[in-house]
Order: structure tokens, then sequence, then C-alpha cells
């Protein structure tokens, strides 16, 4: 049997197309037996080079993990492949698959198949019923067609054991000759959160236990494989939620770490946390997680007073939010990235402000994209239903449309969201963001590796340079906002995005050079500078 899974890039799969799902896919074959599994790479439709590569030869199975950014693509590139090869069957997985597979059965024909939730067994079972021309009925998890109806088999009950899983494969790290910014390791599955947003935890409607974790042990055993293999060191948790579920799992983080540490590993990582889980009391833990590598923490704060965290369904409460950050602010290795949901149906006006006020006062508001950034409402969300029933979503919703359009309750939040819909489309704003993660990156390795140093002086006075940069930023992003929050009608957008444009530039050439010079007085003193990948 010939397997291949064509990966359509697009969202999170552009900074690091590695994609865990399909490599966990590929090893759980390769396991049971099926050697000739393949994964490949395309752009797109227009993205010709890589999709004569793709089409080049027939394959028996071809697979697509789908995500609502890339549906479009997705389902042109499988028109590509059925039209040049009828007989092979085409399975999709992910989460438009799990919640759409009937839909997307019955609209596109090049569609044989799809797999609903986790799917190595299902796929596994799909493999082999499609090399004995054995019927998909008895298959646990799966959508696919017989005689012009569309089937929907019963759910699959989720794996409960996750350490018997092999290691995902890293053919896409190979195939980009070792050169991802991070690999991503998946630590559990399953998330304790019910964000109104997401649809991480819809359709879970298994009596089992919905979140697993690896043991500590698999987890650095995987660790050390990649460290040793291919002598590579940045690593990018995808938990939904690293310390879930409780203080269980803060044990078992806790364990994870002493594992990393004892074997010596010397590793960078990045995960998740969820703000009304951290205390005062949990310090020595956060600073255990630090000497064994943690670097960067994503938290959803999403909003900036409780109003909108409980329209969003969120745990946390303002109060959460302010805490954790207080804490984290004690530990300068750890770099804050985070949700934020500045626009979103239920929006008011105090609302914006609130949000903007929250952004300032944290201290951590130099990234102006989180205040321009509106909810993406995706299909099987509780936000999505609640729309529904309210007559609120703008368009007929088609499968390739990926998100919601909908209608705001305030005619001027609508005004202030177009506003900054076109504001976020200046590549600097994008650009900003990565830029501060790599000079934290610098930062913080540096601080590593020379904090006992005769050089922590000049280094502290370079943290201080760019955390004054950045307070600059903060005040300004604030500023800015504010002035389109009270001049709505009259702001000129092109006006505005050309000097938004232009300060950015500014203050990333201000703290570029200031590296620069920094670092080059260190190289000619003999001093060896950190790698920020």
């Amino acid at each position: 049997m010939k397997i291949l899974f064509i990966v359509v890039l697009g969202g999170d799969l552009v900074r690091s197309t590695e994609h865990l799902g399909v490599a966990y896919l590929s090893s759980y074959l390769q396991e049971k037996g099926y050697t000739d599994v393949s994964i490949k790479e395309v752009f797109g439709i227009a993205d010709k080079k890589n999709l004569e590569d793709a089409l080049k030869e027939e394959y028996d199975v071809v697979g697509f993990s789908t995500t609502c950014v890339a549906m479009r693509e997705i389902i042109n590139i499988g028109n590509a492949v059925k039209e040049k090869y009828p007989n092979t069957h085409i399975t999709m997985g992910g989460h438009m698959a799990t919640f759409w597979g009937k839909e997307i059965l019955e609209r596109y024909s090049c569609v044989d198949s799809t797999m609903r939730g986790e799917g190595e067994i299902t796929c596994y079972e799909l493999i082999k019923a499609t090399e004995k021309k054995e019927s998909l009925e008895n298959i646990e998890g799966i959508t696919y067609k017989q005689n012009n109806e569309v089937i929907a088999n019963p759910d699959r009950l989720l794996m409960k054991d996750l350490d018997v899983l092999p290691f995902p494969v890293r053919n896409q790290f190979e195939l980009h000759d070792n050169r991802f910014q991070y690999l991503r390791i998946c630590s559990s599955r399953g998330c304790l959160g019910k964000c109104g947003f997401c649809s991480s935890y819809v359709g879970r409607t298994q009596k089992d236990f919905c979140w697993r974790g690896r043991s500590p042990k698999n987890v650095a055993d995987e660790v050390e494989e990649l460290v040793k293999k291919y002598n590579f060191h940045t690593y990018d948790f995808v938990d939904s939620t690293f310390e879930d579920p409780g203080e269980f799992g803060k044990q078992r983080i806790g364990q994870i770490a002493h594992e990393l540490i004892d074997r010596d590993l010397n590793i960078f990582y990045n995960c998740c946390f969820r703000a009304e889980d951290w205390y005062d009391s949990d310090r020595e833990l956060l600073r255990f997680l630090i000497d064994s590598g943690l670097e960067k923490v994503n938290i959803g704060f999403e909003s900036g007073n409780d109003r909108g965290l409980k329209l969003l369904y969120k745990r946390a409460r303002s109060k959460d939010n302010q805490r954790v950050i207080k804490l984290l602010a004690d530990f300068p290795e750890i770099y804050i990235t985070f949700g934020f949901i500045m626009f979103h149906p239920d929006s008011i006006l105090e609302d914006l402000k609130d949000n903007a006020d929250f952004l300032y006062g944290t201290g951590i508001g130099q990234v102006i994209r989180h205040y321009f950034w509106k909810l993406e409402v995706y299909p099987a969300t509780a936000i999505e239903e609640k729309l529904k029933k309210a007559g609120r979503i703008t368009v007929d919703y088609d499968i390739c449309d990926g998100m919601y359009a909908y209608e705001f309750l305030n005619p001027k939040v609508s005004k202030i969201s177009d506003i900054s819909q076109k504001l976020l489309s200046i590549q600097e704003v994008w650009d900003f963001e990565i830029f501060d993660i790599l000079v934290h990156t610098f930062i913080s390795r540096m601080l590593r590796k020379y904090s006992n140093s005769e050089i922590k002086d000049e280094l502290d006075e370079f943290i201080a340079y760019v955390n004054g940069v950045r307070a600059e930023m903060a005040k300004y992003n604030h500023e800015f906002f504010m002035d389109i929050y009270d001049h709505t009608d009259e702001i000129d957008v092109d006006e505005k995005a050309a000097v938004l444009k232009q300060h950015i530039k500014e203050k990333m050439a201000l703290i570029s050079n200031k590296e620069y010079r920094f670092g080059m007085n260190l190289k000619r003193r003999g001093y060896e500078l950190v790698q920020k990948y």
C-alpha cells in the first residue's frame, strides 16, 4: 500500500510547517507494517511545483488534515488528486472533518471518507480495509460513502494510554534540512477548558476522561531522542494547557522538568498556561521549569474585563490574569505571549476601553496586534451556536469559508473593528511580534549563560534599554488605539497606517542596533553569543 499525507500550509503551519497529527498517523502506520508512507507539503492549488511533486505518482490512499483556514485549498487539491487518479481513496481528518464530516462527503465528490477525533487506530483500520477491499462498516470514528449514501459509524473511544504510541516521524523537519525554529512536542491530549470560541473540547461525547497525559519518562525519552539524533534544542509543547489537570498536572510537569534536567539535555521550550491555575505558591515549580528550559508561555487572557471573559466562556477572571502577570514578572527568563480578543460579537464601547487599558496596564502591551484582533468564529463552537440562534450570522456559511462573518451589536464597535482589520494587514505589525520574541529569546538565553558572570551588569543594562523601548511602544499603542476610539469617524486609515508602519520600523531599528553593538562588544572580548533558534 502506498500512502500519502498532503499537508496544506496555512495558519499556524506557516512559521513551522510541521504537522504533528499527520506525523503521528505516519509513525503508527509504519509500526503496523505500512512502511510506504510519505508526507508532502503544498501551499495551495497555485503551488504548481509542490503540487506536481505530490501528484507525480499514484497512491492507494491520500489523506488530508482539515483546518478552517486551509479548507478551500484542501478541496481544490483533493479534486486535482481525484481527477488524475480516480481510484485513489481520499480521506480527511482534523477539525473540519470531525465536526463537518458528513457535510464534506455530501458536498465534495472527491472525498471518500472522513475521520473523527484522534485518528491513529481509525486510519490504520481504514488502510487495512482498503487494502483488503473490505467494507468500512465496522470501523469506529469514520464517515464514508456507500451506494450514494453517507454513513457515520459510531465514535471511537479515546485512547487511554498515550505511551503506547510510537513517537511521531520528523519527515517534514528533514525535508527542511533540519532548520525549523522549533520542533513540536505533544505531551498530553484533551483540554479541561471550555472556551466558547474554541473547538478543541467540542464533540468529546465519550464517557472517558477527555484529558490524558504521557508519562514524564516517555516525554523526556522523545526529547532526548531528538536532541541526540538532530542536535536540536528548541521545542514547542502544543498541549492545550501544559499544567492540566490541576495539582496532578503540576506534579507531572514538575517530573517532566526533573527528567529533562537529569538528562542534561540543555533544551529550550515553550508551552501554554491557563491564568487561573497559577499562584504565588507555584514559584518553586516555575523556577524548576525555567531550569529545565522553559522560556516562553502562551496564556489566553482574551479580555480586559470580567464581562468579556464571561461572554467568551472563560474560567479565568480579571484577577486571575492580573495575578499571573504579576507572578511571571518576577521571572525575566519567561516571555509572555498571549491570546487576546479586542472585538467579539457582543463587544460594547466600554469593553474596548477596558481592553486597551488592560493591554497598557499589564506592562506587556508592546505588541500592537492585540489591539486589532477580532474574534474568529469557527464551526462547532459555543459562540457559533449562540450566534446562529440569534440570527446574527451575516451570510450563508460554506464549509470552505473557514470562519463566519457576523454582526456587532454596536455600530461604532463595528467601525473601529473595520479600521483595525485594515491596520492588521500592515506587515510590520506582524514582524514586530516575531522580532520581540526573538529579542527576548536572546535575552533569556544570555541570562542563562552569563547570569553569574562579570558581564551581568552589561547584560542588565541591555535588558533595561529593551524594556524601556517596549514601554514606549506600549504607551504609543494605547494612545494610537484610543485616538481611533475617540475619533472614529474622522480617521484617515491610510495616513494612520503609514504613521504606525514607520513607528514600528524605527523602534525595531533602535533595538536591533543596540543588540548588534552589545553583541559585537562581547564577541571582541571573547564571549560567545547564544543562538536565537
